[in-house]
């Protein structure tokens, strides 16, 4: 599963995109690996619109905190624990959640000792405790595209988790 801005630069926050279109590193990746795609509709988006609206002196990240978004947050972690949960049903393997860069308001992914760090994104938080919730243990991974060498890093990790994957269904 990765997050929408992945597979569309358009829905970043204004001047956030880093490709002129989607993160042909990335998806090259997937796509070599023939790994399918879930893509999670951008938190943001859901919370606050395109334009991400709200008042001039609050930011996005406040924005996003708000009782409001932390609820349409928690809805949109339902609806896609619910996809993990039907994949998994189904005998398919979902290899990780590919969350944002590292101040995403959203999506940043940041490891702590029990799971995410609270200071990772408000939807990634509310994934992660849904799918903690039921039982659903899946890698979550920023996609640290403001960083080269962290981004390269990012890449190699996920490279090794499809490698591994791929090893575990070629050995069934």
């Amino acid at each position: 599963m990765l997050i929408e801005c992945h597979l569309n630069q358009n829905a970043r926050d204004r001047g956030a995109a880093r490709y002129p279109a989607l993160n042909h590193e990335l998806l090259d990746l997937l796509r070599g690996s023939n790994a399918g795609l879930v893509q999670i509709p951008c938190p943001e988006m859901h919370c606050l619109g395109l334009s991400r609206e709200r008042p001039a002196e609050v930011s996005l990240r406040e924005a996003m905190e708000t009782p409001e978004s932390r609820a349409k947050c928690r809805d949109l972690a339902r609806e896609m624990a619910d996809r993990i949960e039907d994949y998994r049903r189904n005998a398919v393997e979902v290899v990780a959640v590919l969350g944002g860069d590292v101040e995403s308001p959203g999506c940043a992914v940041h490891d702590g000792p029990k799971g995410l760090a609270p200071r990772s994104g408000t939807f990634m938080q509310e994934l992660a405790a849904e799918l903690n919730s039921r039982g659903l243990d899946v890698p979550f991974r920023g996609i640290r595209e403001s960083r080269r060498e962290a981004f390269e890093a990012d890449l190699r990790w996920l490279a090794g988790r499809l490698h591994d994957l791929d090893q575990h269904t070629s050995q069934s």
